[in-house]
């Protein structure tokens, strides 16, 4: 069954991944690492300024659900994810829309390619299309959902406002024949207006 967080346990979540890629010698992050990440400035969508109370609690609800771990053996205690539990794939590609959405709130399949691209490279904006197409059919989810202008949000904390419904992969028989009568229409149409233009 798919976890809902709520908007801190999604940042730290989507914090907790992007660190594994971009900053893999720092990872799993410490208390005040991770802190600082999920109130960075830049790359951030809200940005927010989360006290170490809001984030310690946030970190319990991902460990409830087991999407986060605590880690010993140094100094300090440090964190990672565990997404893999989201049961959405392990790829770089995957992950990376993911954490992006998560860190970034809705976005096109461009902004999603050039977001990415520290964590996966991906050929053109189709290949994203394929893997955001995968994430919302997933048998577990949908993990995301398509809005207007063609933006993508993911729905790991829930319902999704403006959410728009994936296109049914093939036409209605009605609908098919009400095509076809409108294209013998304006064939018909075209064929009259040729006969009085050569007139």
């Amino acid at each position: 069954m798919k976890p809902e967080l709520d908007q801190v346990e999604a940042r730290i979540l989507g914090c907790l991944i992007e660190k594994s890629y971009l900053t893999p010698d720092q990872y799993p992050l410490s208390f005040n690492a991770l802190l600082n990440a999920c109130n960075q400035k830049t790359s951030r969508e809200p940005v927010m300024e989360l006290d170490v109370d809001a984030v310690a609690k946030g970190l319990a609800g991902l460990k409830d659900k087991s999407l986060a771990a605590e880690r010993f053996g140094a100094r300090v205690p440090k964190y990672a994810h565990h997404a893999e539990l989201l049961r959405v794939g392990e790829a770089p590609e995957t992950l990376g829309m993911v954490c992006m959405l998560l860190l970034r709130g809705p976005q096109t399949a461009a902004e999603l390619r050039a977001r990415t691209e520290r964590i996966a490279q991906f050929q053109d904006n189709a290949a994203v299309e394929a893997v955001l197409e995968k994430l919302a059919s997933h048998g577990d989810g949908p993990f995301v959902v398509r809005q207007a202008r063609g933006r993508w949000a993911h729905t790991l904390s829930g319902a999704v406002a403006g959410a728009a419904a994936l296109p049914d992969a093939a036409p209605s028989a009605d609908r098919v024949s009400a095509l076809e009568e409108r294209v013998a229409a304006l064939e018909a149409l075209t064929a009259e207006l040729k006969t009085r233009l050569g007139a």
